[in-house]
C-alpha cells in the first residue's frame, strides 16, 4: 500500500472499494491509525462525510438498524458510480476489489 496519506473522503472511498458495508463506527475504527488526531476525524464529522458521499451518488445505504443501545445505525457501501471514481486516486491506491460487486 502507498505511504501517502489521502484526503479523508478519498480514503473512505478507497476503504469501501472492498464492496463491503460499513457504519460510521466501523469506518472510524478502520482509519484511526491513519487519521487519529486530525480535526476532521470525529464521529459527527465522519457521519457528515459519509452522508455527503451518499448525496453525490458515490455511496448508498445498505442497512439501517438499531444497535444494542437503541441508536439508529446506518451502513454504507460503494455504488457502481463510486467504484468508477476510484480511477482518480493516486498511483498505488488501487481498489481493494477487482470490480464493482466482486
Amino acid at each position: 500500500m502507498a505511504q501517502q496519506v489521502l484526503p479523508l473522503r478519498f480514503r473512505i472511498l478507497h476503504l469501501l472499494s472492498d464492496n463491503e458495508s460499513y457504519s460510521v463506527d466501523e469506518v472510524m475504527e478502520a482509519l484511526k491509525t491513519e487519521y487519529m488526531g486530525e480535526g476532521q476525524f470525529t464521529r459527527p464529522l465522519m457521519a457528515v462525510h459519509l452522508q455527503s458521499l451518499k448525496a453525490v451518488g458515490i455511496l448508498e445505504h445498505s442497512e439501517v438498524y438499531f444497535n444494542e443501545k437503541d441508536e439508529l445505525m446506518t451502513k454504507f457501501k460503494i455504488t457502481e458510480y463510486g467504484f468508477s471514481r476510484l480511477s482518480y486516486l493516486p498511483k498505488g491506491w488501487n481498489p481493494i476489489a477487482k470490480s464493482f460487486g466482486a
